[in-house]
């Protein structure tokens, strides 16, 4: 009977651990513009005091991983993740997230493989609209919407950020920290900050540069800017 006990108490102590180890259940995905919440009928304005407003923002996600305490990596998940700023849907990652996690580390764009491997399904399914050609392969993010300050048809701007090949790579890896309280918390918040697209690292005026729709120099410095605009919200 005591022996028994014994391995009862040892199971629940286990079970307890477990699910403290693995207190978190998602990643949701924030968009704002100039710390607002995005609106697709609102108008803001970027670093170079342009207004604009964006209608579509959609860009690939992979190879996620946690990064504990003891620098253990833990993987995710395998899978490509489209995030779709108008589909709510998409905006939630059901990942399980250890409690004693320190980073969270994932890809913006498609790896080589899954750009050089033939036809795929699901969210990489060219009927998408994010992917170009055979050659050159998938859309990693795209920004689309008008400014008056776009000499366009209609005042279009669009920035297709593609290209898989040096020295065109525009894959990305973000690395982002979180703090005991954040990890312990039931979902991880990434706030999205668009306005990061036209000066994260590098200034973009639409007026000089309204269209971006191949590999390339524009849509590498597009690629080093939206690395920038991620951040662990911090209640």
């Amino acid at each position: 009977m005591q022996q028994n006990r014994k391995k009862i108490i040892v199971f629940l102590q286990c079970f307890f651990a477990c699910t403290i180890c693995y207190s978190q259940s998602s990643i949701q995905f924030n968009t704002y513009f100039n710390n607002q919440y995005w609106k697709e009928d609102s108008t803001y304005y970027n670093s170079a005091k342009e207004a604009l407003q964006i209608n579509r923002l959609m860009f690939y996600t992979s190879k996620w991983k946690a990064i504990n305490s003891q620098n253990d990596t833990i993987e995710l998940s395998k899978e490509h993740y489209l995030i779709n700023i108008e589909d709510a849907s998409s905006l939630q990652l059901p990942f399980l997230i250890p409690a004693s996690t320190q980073k969270i580390v994932f890809n913006i764009g498609v790896d080589s493989i899954k750009n050089t491997t033939g036809i795929q399904t699901g969210v990489l399914d060219p009927a998408k609209g994010m992917f170009w050609t055979w050659r050159t392969g998938y859309i990693m993010a795209k920004m689309q919407g008008t400014s008056s300050n776009a000499a366009t048809a209609g005042k279009r701007f669009s920035y297709e950020v593609g290209g898989f090949q040096s020295p065109y790579n525009t894959v990305r890896t973000i690395v982002l920290e979180l703090t005991p309280n954040q990890a312990k918390k039931k979902a991880i918040f990434i706030e999205t900050h668009l306005e990061k697209w036209f000066d994260g690292k590098h200034l973009i005026q639409i007026a000089e540069s309204p269209n971006c729709h191949n590999a390339g120099k524009l849509a590498m410095q597009l690629a080093d800017n939206y690395s920038t605009m991620f951040t662990i919200r911090s209640n």
